[in-house]
């Protein structure tokens, strides 16, 4: 499979209490923060977007990025996450339930507030695993995106309650064999933004990269 074969999951229904305000729609060197991950997503040959929102934010804050989600090529679908204090577990269970309804072999899971990687890097995560046999992939040092199977995808949507933390279940797939380490050591994969501060540090820091992605960026 290709990355044009794999929808990108992302989870943005959190309550974004230490951030102030909604993460996706900071304005990251003018342009909403959602974007520019979509945009470099795209860049790798993707298509195809779940993005998870919470149900209490209006419609209308959305029609914008879509409108300019669509002009990129990409087809976005919007799942609103009915509970504003559910956990990132449940939020995974959603959309790993709308991956097996959809029938996707496998998809990618980016929280939103880790920087998505160079476009290239997104090929590299799954290149050279064998996603026939392995039911996961994660960066060579840990972080995201990961590379979720039908299998694991399967087990996802199936959890009960608030759903299954994706480490646990990542430790037991090691365990079984069943999980790979991708050649993907973009420092991207391994932060997390959460506060006022750290998004600060990261726009000072990103002033490089925020030029149009482009394969082997």
């Amino acid at each position: 499979m290709t990355v044009a074969d794999m929808p990108l999951l992302l989870g943005a229904a959190g309550k974004s209490s230490r951030m102030g305000s909604p993460k996706h729609l900071l304005d990251f060197h003018g342009k909403p923060w959602v974007l520019w991950q979509l945009e470099r997503f795209a860049a790798a040959g993707g298509w195809r977007v779940l993005i998870l929102l919470p149900s209490h934010l209006p419609v209308e804050e959305s029609r914008s990025w879509l409108a300019r989600a669509g002009m990129m090529g990409l087809s976005v679908k919007v799942l609103r996450q009915p509970r504003l204090d559910a956990p990132m577990s449940d939020s995974l269970r959603l959309a790993a339930r709308w991956g097996v309804v959809e029938g996707v072999g496998g998809a990618f899971w980016l929280p939103i507030d880790v920087p998505a990687p160079a476009s290239l890097l997104w090929r590299d995560l799954v290149a050279d695993s064998d996603t026939r046999v392995c039911e996961a992939v994660v960066p060579l040092d840990g972080g995201h995106p990961v590379w979720l199977g039908r299998y694991t995808l399967q087990r996802l949507a199936d959890a009960p309650g608030e759903g299954r933390r994706l480490d646990e279940l990542l430790r037991e797939l090691e365990w079984d064999g069943r999980l790979a380490r991708g050649r993907v050591e973009d420092p991207c994969c391994r932060l997390n933004v959460n506060t006022p501060e750290e998004w600060r540090d990261w726009v000072e820091r990103s002033a490089g990269l925020t030029a149009p992605a482009k394969d082997g960026a």
